[in-house]
Order: structure tokens, then C-alpha cells, then sequence
């Protein structure tokens, strides 16, 4: 897949709110395929700290699904922290038996409806763009 087609995905996410600081899209090994970070932004954490972060999202992610004949899949997670909020999203593909092959991670300010900004804006953007993610 290439990497300017999931640069431009994580664009129009981080457009969908004012509130979303991050976008990245990771395989599902947790290595980051593309980034994008609010213009003006001044990341809280260096490129090597990002990717070390998206490999434990992606793992913390992957354990849960021991659990999904109890749960349910993973929709999406949300941990909060003083400085930001950060979401993790599989991007499910429903036609394909390779599940969860990229993640969506995400921050967002603090004091940011999050749960909202992924239900009603997020996630119906990852569905306009799902038949890219299924090649």
C-alpha cells in the first residue's frame, strides 16, 4: 500500500475534528506506514518515542482479541493522560480474512469529546476509505 495513500487517509481524519492532534496508520506489526500531525503542532514526543508507542498500541490491541468471543471485537480504545488523549482503532476490513491488518492510532487535546469525535467523524471516515485498505 503506498505510503502517500495513507498519508492523505490520515489527513482528511485529522480534518474531520479541530481537536485531533495525531493520525497514524499502523501495520499489524505496530510499524507506522504514515503520520500526520495538527499544522502548528509541537509533538509532545520524538519520532523514535511515536513508534515505539505504536508498537505497545498495537500489541495492547492484538491481546485483546484472546477475549472478542466474550466481548466482541475491539470498536476502538481510549486511554486518558494528563497531557492528551490517545485512541487506538482497528481498521476491520469485513470481506477480507486478514482482520485488524492496519490500526488507527490517534490523539487528541485534552478536554476533547473523543468517543464522540471517533463515532460520528473517525470511524465514518475509515468506512469511505475502507475498499483502500482491503487491496
Amino acid at each position: 500500500m503506498s505510503e502517500q495513500i495513507l498519508s492523505d487517509i490520515c489527513k482528511q481524519i485529522l480534518d474531520t475534528d479541530e481537536f485531533i492532534r495525531f493520525a497514524g496508520i499502523a501495520n499489524r506489526m505496530g510499524n507506522l506506514e504514515a503520520t500526520t500531525y495538527r499544522q502548528g503542532l509541537v509533538p509532545l514526543m520524538t519520532r523514535d518515542e511515536t513508534s515505539q508507542y505504536a508498537i505497545q498500541a498495537v500489541l495492547r490491541a492484538a491481546t485483546r482479541q484472546d477475549f472478542e468471543a466474550n466481548t466482541g471485537r475491539l470498536q476502538y480504545s481510549i486511554g486518558k493522560y494528563e497531557k492528551l488523549i490517545r485512541a487506538t482503532v482497528p481498521i476491520l476490513l469485513s470481506n477480507s480474512d486478514y482482520e485488524g491488518k492496519f490500526y488507527l492510532l490517534l490523539s487528541f487535546d485534552v478536554g476533547s469529546d473523543a468517543k464522540s469525535i471517533i463515532e460520528n467523524k473517525v470511524i465514518p471516515c475509515i468506512e469511505k476509505n475502507k475498499e483502500i485498505f482491503s487491496v
